[in-house]
């Protein structure tokens, strides 16, 4: 994972390019931003960059160097990530986060040379959950650090840290990805249908990582289709009928998110359409011939009615209001007018 597979980081890419052809590596780097915003990739493309054999200004992702960082086998490119199972001290039984056995055992380990590359890189996935003794102890090696180590934090957020962890390191922020770029890369790289690809970029919140995944998997594929399928049933049921889906769906609160969502995207693509009548301005593009189909029979007042309806539930559930009551209320409020009765 070279610098330049990364989608949509210029900013970071760039400080850390300069850094190595400057030769003003830093000692410690902090990466913050969202999950699934490359901040990780950008950590082992720079583990590449440092450690390449055939280096210039990205690292070539073929040499023996590029290839064992790539495969996490290289022994002078480590990794600490707890939730993922990947540690320096294995008896340390710690699984909320980053405890004092992990960087003690790092502090050992920074005061040997490279083994076999030219850095050594120390990679810290979700540093702020590191304990407050962790991270006193990791300032003694940030405060004297040892030649040809970088040690690089990543987090959401700087907040958890502490302070003076945060002054010791060079910050490197990471931004959410637009929705196109998210879209070119489902593509380009992973082969996605481009109307899959530009619902899940829409979906997907900013972050590749999220919407790899989704593509990825064929449950939240199949999941995805049941909702909208769930949302074009709704047009022809009755009120018991509603009520039913609403029990149905509502017996996996995590996918409620996920529901409303869906649905706001595609009130939204049925008004879009009224409105211009382009493929390129719709999301679930793959549904396409059913948006056409339904954008006659729906009022832009009772489309805008439904959007609220959607907007609403997402306020209810943060509030923590009963799934299936949530869901109840939202299948009614979004039930089609009656026809008129004749006299």
């Amino acid at each position: 994972m070279p610098f330049r597979d990364l989608v949509n980081q210029d900013h970071a890419v760039l400080l850390l390019r300069t850094a190595v052809r400057s030769s003003r590596v830093s000692h410690a780097y902090l990466f913050v931003g969202p999950r699934g915003v490359g901040r990780h990739r950008t950590a082992i493309a720079f583990a590449q960059l440092l450690n390449c054999e055939r280096a210039n200004s990205d690292a070539c992702g073929q040499c023996r160097a590029c290839t064992l960082i790539a495969s996490g086998q290289h022994p002078d490119v480590r990794v600490v990530d707890v939730a993922g199972g990947r540690v320096l001290d294995p008896e340390d039984t710690t699984k909320t986060g980053i405890g004092i056995k992990q960087v003690l055992a790092l502090r050992r380990e920074v005061v040997y040379p490279p083994y076999q590359g030219r850095w050594k890189v120390y990679v810290l996935a979700d540093a702020e959950t590191m304990t407050t003794e962790a991270a006193n102890s990791l300032l003694k090696v940030l405060e004297e650090p040892p030649d040809r180590v970088v040690i690089i934090l990543i987090a959401e957020s700087t907040v958890p840290l502490l302070p003076t962890v945060v002054s010791r390191c060079q910050l490197v922020r990471f931004s959410l990805i637009p929705a196109p770029a998210i879209e070119r890369a489902l593509v380009e790289r992973h082969g996605v249908p481009k109307g899959r690809a530009r619902f899940v970029a829409a979906l997907s919140g900013g972050e590749l990582g999220r919407a790899v995944r989704w593509v990825t998997s064929e449950e939240t594929q199949q999941r995805r289709e049941r909702i909208l399928d769930l949302l074009e049933r709704l047009e022809g049921a009755d009120p018991l009928d509603r009520l039913d889906a609403a029990e149905e769906f509502s017996k996996d609160k995590d996918d409620l998110p996920e529901l409303l969502e869906i649905a706001l995207y595609w009130y939204r693509d049925i008004l879009v359409w009224q409105q211009t009548g382009e493929d390129d301005r719709l999301i679930n593009l793959d549904r396409r011939d059913r948006i056409v189909a339904l954008a006659p029979t729906l009022s832009p007042a009772l489309l805008n009615a439904r959007i609220q309806a959607v907007e609403d539930a997402g306020d209810a559930l943060e509030r923590n209001v009963h799934p299936r009551l949530l869901l109840e209320t939202l299948f009614l409020r979004i039930a089609p007018p009656p026809a008129p009765t004749r006299r």
